[in-house]
């Protein structure tokens, strides 16, 4: 099995080539616990790319993706490709019918800003502070990580190990060393920016659906639909067009 990154710029291919996706599990009605592995998946389905989910182990994921994170995939030729983004625009560039074709530059930076806003920002404060920073999100959390598995001490070690890792990265990119209340503050503002943004429009950029729809639905289904009882989920239920939006891509795309 060949594990490098591709350039789609770059690289020649065939459209719609089959490919397995490797994620953590899914739970709470989404594909995935990751937002970034259920985007790439909402967007598969978007495309009608034809696909296989399995789920990756933890202990040897470092050895298995490239770049210790997931999703990653695997062509039908055995070729490996990691990172969301880097798949998406993999599969665009060897598309027949792009989702993102005939978008303008301006369209185009847009997008790109508020995936910056998402994957880089509301990523720490909607999805790692309720289930990894909050004590009671974490216990929450950790069945649906184990599936069903017996929690014996050296599984818990295990998870608490996984789990130090993340807020590691929290602390490390900023969001961590700010408290509850000044999170929750940030959280906030990028909602009212989602929300806003969105208005009555049908899809994020207007009447066409765009990749950045499978990102903005990720989140949206990643902060709504969590089973944790904490100010964020709240707060993103009442944005009634976010909600009716994760709604019409729910009976658009079947997931």
């Amino acid at each position: 099995m060949v594990t490098q990154h591709h350039d789609p710029a770059t690289d020649q291919g065939t459209a719609q080539r089959s490919l397995t996706v490797y994620g953590y599990v899914p739970a709470w009605g989404v594909p995935d616990i990751s937002p970034y592995v259920t985007k790439l998946v909402y967007y598969l389905h978007m495309t009608g790319h034809e696909h296989e989910w399995q789920p990756q182990s933890l202990a040897t994921l470092d050895d298995d993706s490239p770049n210790g994170k997931l999703p990653y995939v695997v062509l039908d030729d055995g070729t490996k490709i990691t990172d969301s983004n880097r798949i998406i625009h993999y599969l665009e560039a060897h598309s027949e019918s792009p989702l993102d074709d005939g978008m303008t530059a301006e369209e185009k930076a847009q997008a790109l800003a508020w995936h910056r806003l998402m994957e880089e920002h509301l990523y720490w404060s909607g999805v790692i502070q309720p289930r990894w920073r909050e004590d009671a999100g974490w216990e929450t959390y950790i069945p649906y990580i184990v599936q069903g598995a017996e929690v014996t001490p050296e599984l818990r070690a295990a998870l608490d190990a996984f789990r130090a890792r993340i807020m590691a990265e929290f602390d490390g990119q900023g969001m961590g060393r700010r408290s509850d209340e000044e999170v929750f503050e940030v959280l906030q503002e990028d909602v009212d920016a989602l929300s806003t943004y969105l208005g009555d429009k049908p899809f994020f950029l207007g009447d066409t659906p765009r990749t950045l729809d499978a990102s903005v639905y990720s989140f949206v289904r990643h902060l709504i639909d969590v089973p944790f009882d904490w100010p964020g989920r709240d707060y993103t239920r009442g944005k009634s067009n976010l909600v009716a939006y994760a709604e019409r891509m729910r009976e658009r795309i079947g997931v």
